[in-house]
């Protein structure tokens, strides 16, 4: 069974602090690349957990020396606003990056929210086939372990498109591998990916009787 070389091949490329370029997020990386045109130095990165915002978040920092604002949906309208004002002072961007979109970020500060509003939105989409699979290679090319190319195939066009998911899953194939002393290949992917799904159905369905 061929195996994918490692570390990631040009198509599914490491960029920066080791986040993926795919057609997926391009968008994203390019606005982040044009901090120079944002509109008042500023912009907000929008994006689910395990996105890539803090690997993102870094590079921006390392290219503009630009200030970041992490999670900033659970920072207060007076430090978001000080730290606004300051950076204009200062001449230099300001990046604020949340899992939230900026209307449930509960701002009740009006200068603020036209702030908010006037700055460059920058949202990471769902991933692509590429990304689900060149961050499953990264994963294991961390660890120094190869993902065969069916496994990879197999989980890109079952699973959910979701980040963590494809976090979870990889953490999951890695301990089933290391369990029965095998290596990272078909039969490793589907009984992770079934254990995986059977597992989040199960949550889910507790989740919605303790809701009643």
């Amino acid at each position: 069974m061929s195996q994918i070389a490692l570390p990631l091949e040009p198509a599914s490329h490491a960029d920066g602090e080791g986040y993926i370029v795919t057609p997926a997020n391009l968008y994203a990386h390019q606005q982040l690349s044009d901090w120079t045109n944002w509109p008042h130095g500023t912009a907000i990165l929008i994006g689910p957990a395990a996105s890539g915002k803090s690997s993102m978040a870094a590079q921006f920092v390392e290219a503009s020396s630009g200030h970041v604002l992490e999670d900033a949906d659970t920072i207060c309208d007076d430090d978001i606003f000080h730290l606004w004002n300051r950076i204009q002072h200062d001449k230099k961007p300001l990046l604020l990056t949340s899992s939230k979109p900026v209307s449930r970020w509960n701002i009740i500060l009006p200068d603020l929210q036209s702030r908010l509003a006037s700055s460059l939105l920058i949202e990471i989409p769902v991933p692509d086939q590429e990304m689900i699979e060149g961050l499953f290679q990264k994963y294991f090319s961390i660890r120094g372990l190869a993902v065969s190319g069916d496994a990879l195939s197999y989980l890109g066009k079952r699973m959910d498109r979701s980040y963590l998911d494809i976090q979870n899953l990889a953490q999951k194939m890695d301990a089933l591998a290391i369990e029965r002393q095998k290596s990272i290949t078909l039969p490793i992917a589907r009984e992770s990916y079934e254990q995986y799904t059977a597992q989040t159905n199960e949550q889910g369905n507790k989740n919605a009787v303790e809701k009643r």
